[in-house]
């Protein structure tokens, strides 16, 4: 037997009440009431992850915000200053927001003279070219007088395959929490070090297949796990320091993965240390850093295997402004106790030039050295790169890598390694497409 039951509503419209009457089948009202609340749920879901654009090259950018020094797109930043919400579409409420993030690369590589036993071939893949993929969810919370909770849960990925970075890390690029304030922000957990913020404003190839990372692996992977940081800003000036109780605890045998959790144990076993100062003005910036690396034990990856054992780094820079174009160069000193010629010198100098809004031009060239040594190696890398959007853009990139002594860079990073012969020399080339959301 059908039920009826009338009910009224009462609405203010240009200052006149007026009532809306509606007829509802009693058998039925219990169904759509149950219907409606769950499209008013799935809508709220919606909204709290409404896409972010991430601003680019991990928070390199973030500490240069509003001024000429920041960097054109690399990868989107870890965390952000000020809340999410200010900065693009996410959920916020009571002064809490949750952004979601993220970027994908992809191209096809092309890569001559790869090492086969006494002979060399040639090979076309899939592969990254101007950064490695992720996502994330960050947030942040209004805690009053200028003080503000955040959070960053960052993950990398390879496209091709699906697979976690990092050393199969679930947040492999960074997974902090901590507070900011007027006195700078303090953060805990695994998260950049101060070599990552010293190298972005001087190193336009980021973190991507082609550029500095063929020559210092620590340049793809400047992070430790068990880590506190803090860093401050007054005007242009950035001040910067990190400590890790246990820099690496994924057991592997990759640097990502080199077996040094630490905090079992006292001394300096598997700690990292790092600080940085950095000055940046609307036409130029300077940046220095220090960062050591303690051992671990036997079976702790890169010939680090004790804790007197480290790998140190001074790290000097900058860049300056001219008709548009940003011109860069750097150096790093490396003192490596986990190889046989531990000294090197790194030196590059960069250029990144704006030739329509829609199109750039990127190039490097760059030496490392090894003290006492004939190995040595010179790479030339040439990127073009064109906005199809603010989130969307193609790109052609080279690398040509010269080696010499026992020496075998690859001219890419990419994964699996694609080394020359010893004292050789390689080609890369990678056209993709990357998008930023």
């Amino acid at each position: 037997m059908r039920s009826l039951i009338t009910r009224t509503w009462f609405h203010q419209h240009e200052g006149k009440r007026v009532s809306i009457a509606t007829t509802v089948d009693h058998n039925t009202e219990t169904s759509t009431a149950m219907n409606y609340k769950t499209a008013m749920c799935a809508c709220a879901a919606l909204m709290c992850i409404a896409p972010a654009w991430g601003q680019d090259e991990e928070e390199a950018a973030t500490a240069a915000k509003g001024r000429r020094s920041e960097i054109a797109p690399q990868e989107a930043t870890g965390a952000q200053q000020g809340p999410a919400s200010q900065r693009a579409g996410g959920l916020q409420s009571g002064g809490s927001s949750v952004t979601i993030y993220g970027l994908i690369d992809q191209g096809v590589e092309y890569v001559n003279n790869i090492a086969k036993g006494s002979t060399t071939a040639d090979t076309v893949r899939v592969s990254h070219g101007t950064a490695t993929s992720y996502f994330g969810i960050r947030g942040t919370e209004d805690l009053g007088g200028g003080l503000q909770a955040l959070w960053d849960l960052q993950g990398g990925y390879a496209p091709d395959n699906g697979t976690s970075l990092q050393g199969g890390r679930l947040f492999g690029r960074q997974s902090y929490v901590g507070l900011s304030g007027k006195y700078g922000r303090l953060t805990f957990g695994r998260q950049y070090t101060m070599r990552f913020y010293a190298t972005s404003p001087i190193n336009p190839f980021g973190t991507g297949a082609h550029g500095l990372t063929t020559l210092d692996n620590g340049i793809a992977n400047a992070r430790a796990d068990n880590s506190i940081a803090y860093r401050y800003h007054a005007g242009g000036l950035e001040l910067g320091v990190n400590y890790s109780f246990g820099r690496d605890a994924v057991d592997g045998k990759s640097q990502v993965a080199s077996n040094c959790p630490g905090e079992t144990g006292s001394g300096s076993q598997c700690r990292a240390f790092g600080a940085m100062v950095k000055y940046e003005t609307s036409n130029w910036g300077v940046t220095t850093a220090y960062d050591r690396l303690n051992g671990g034990t036997s079976a702790t990856f890169g010939g680090l295997t004790s804790p007197d054992r480290t790998d140190t780094r001074y790290i000097l820079g900058g860049y300056f402004f001219v008709s548009g174009a940003r011109i860069g160069g750097g150096w790093i000193r490396r003192i490596n106790d986990g190889l046989s010629t531990p000294r090197s010198n790194l030196f590059w100098v960069s250029a990144k030039v704006p030739v329509t809004a829609n199109f750039s031009i990127d190039g490097m060239v760059a030496h490392i050295k090894y003290d006492q040594s004939p190995d040595k190696a010179l790479t030339f890398v040439l990127r073009g790169m064109y906005s199809l959007s603010k989130r969307t853009a193609l790109y052609v990139t080279a690398d040509h890598i010269s080696n010499g002594g026992a020496l075998a860079y690859s001219a890419t990073n990419s994964s699996p390694s694609v080394p020359p012969q010893p004292g050789g020399k390689q080609l890369s080339v990678i056209a993709g497409v990357k998008h930023v959301f």
